[in-house]
């Protein structure tokens, strides 16, 4: 077809490969660009049917149907990206072969994953800095993205600006205090956040505790007095975790502290101005308490003007391999030890537990899964044995389960997996496979916290 050596020459100057072949497939002219793209020197290939190197070439293709395309992409080795356009050549009327140019863009594609995962790693930098600048306890630090914890944050930081009580519920171990916390860093208060637990100060010292007392006030006391904890917290806030347990004379002590603002050492006679915002929790039913009479209806409707029930672990677990992986990671860092891999079959033991200690017990859990770990893996054998034989009575339970949500995502899940093992992690090999983008397979990885793919 080409017997021309100055046409030959154009060809070869082009920036793009080109390659042309007959009504038959033979390879006519294979160019100089097309020899360092696709590592075939033009001797080997000439005069050689295209697809004895090339099975799938869009060449075969154009040959077959007679019509031209434009821009495909493809990936025809390892590592190498091109944008393929190919259309039949006709002399007087007469369909004799066709053309193709392949455009490299190789580097061009490297360059936006890299710029893809550099802005991954930025976005995490910035979040890292943000944890930071907002204090060791902001809302940044409260681990989930479920839609049941995303609400109780939202709620909380649009009250968190505000003067307004508090009252936070939840079982022992959902993080009532961290998210207390949380409020006071949002809130913008000039002064401390001080934890007091009711349920861990005697009766007779509560007052003194709370309130302070004068010098000489009492047998033992100091001789220039001390101030309480309302004191330690003007200007910020005081957080009375385990409310229930407040004694009923301390019980109408506090309202008064609330309507009047002002608190009065014991042995004092002047009453001292205080600005402290109340946060109360407690993992009671205050409710039913104001109906037994064990706890003040006046003071309950003043504490829960703004209440923030946090869910148990149990229904929230999606948020579990977030938390596990965090604690993973924290408790490797304190301790100086390297960060075992955690197999997936754990993964699905701490899913299908129930964790009635909720964070705490599953914070416990994973540092000891941790300690037990061996040769850089927690797998099966880390785990204690109660937590086997219940999350495996709860996975039987949930075997027959016909949620459609609940098979899709799973079998997502299996196909990922399944897709990256068998291309050895290579996340470009595995995104062509699934015919999805790679932002999007990052996603769906990170989505389901498949974090042994990431």
């Amino acid at each position: 077809m080409l017997k021309s050596e100055a046409v030959k020459n154009i060809l070869n100057a082009i920036h793009e490969a080109v390659c042309i072949v007959d009504k038959n497939g033979i390879v006519a002219h294979w160019s100089s660009k097309s020899e360092a793209l696709f590592d075939v020197k033009a001797e080997n290939i000439v005069g050689k049917p295209l697809k004895d190197f090339f099975p799938t070439a869009l060449l075969l293709n154009v040959i077959k149907d007679k019509k031209e395309t434009s821009n495909v992409y493809l990936s025809p080795r390892k590592g190498t990206y091109v944008v393929v356009s190919a259309r039949p050549l006709y002399f007087n009327g007469k369909f004799v072969g066709a053309i193709s140019t392949d455009k490299d863009i190789t580097e061009m594609t490297n360059l936006s994953f890299e710029l893809e995962e550099t802005r991954e790693r930025l976005n995490r930098l910035r979040e890292e800095v943000n944890k930071l600048s907002d204090g060791k306890y902001s809302f940044g630090q409260i681990l989930g993205r479920s839609e049941l914890i995303r609400q109780k944050i939202e709620r909380a930081m649009q009250v968190a600006k505000t003067k307004t009580g508090i009252l936070i519920t939840g079982e022992s171990g959902t993080g009532k205090e961290i998210f207390a916390r949380a409020i006071h860093q949002h809130s913008g208060r000039k002064g401390n956040f001080v934890a007091i637990n009711c349920s861990a100060i005697p009766e007779n010292l509560f007052e003194s505790e709370m309130f302070g007392y004068v010098g000489g006030a009492f047998t033992g006391a100091l001789k220039k007095g001390k101030g309480g904890q309302f004191e330690n917290a003007h200007q910020g806030t005081l957080f009375l975790d385990e409310i229930s347990d407040m004694p009923m004379h301390m019980q109408a002590k506090l309202l008064r502290v609330l309507q009047e603002n002002k608190i009065l050492r014991i042995g004092a006679d002047t009453p001292k101005d205080i600005d402290v915002r109340i946060i109360s929790a407690s993992n009671k039913d205050l409710r039913r308490m104001v109906e037994n009479g064990t706890f003040r209806e006046d003071l309950y409707y003043r504490l829960n003007v703004v209440k923030i029930d946090l869910p148990p672990l149990r229904e929230r677990k999606e948020d579990i391999p977030i938390l596990v992986d965090s604690f993973i990671k924290n408790f490797c860092r304190q301790n100086n030890v390297d960060e075992p891999k955690l197999m997936p079959e754990v993964y699905n033991i701490l899913t299908s537990y129930n964790w009635e200690g909720n964070i705490r017990e599953l914070k416990n859990t994973v540092e000891h899964l941790v300690v037990f770990s061996r040769n850089g893996k927690i797998e099966l054998e880390s785990v204690p044995e109660q937590i086997i034989e219940r999350s495996l009575s709860k996975v039987r339970e949930s075997e027959t389960s016909f949620d459609l949500e609940t098979c899709v995502a799973k079998t997502e899940m299996e196909m990922l997996r399944k897709v990256m093992e068998m291309v050895e992690g290579n996340k470009s090999r595995a995104a062509k496979i699934l015919n999805i983008p790679r932002s999007t397979l990052y996603y769906k990885l990170k989505y389901y916290q498949m974090v042994d793919l990431l």
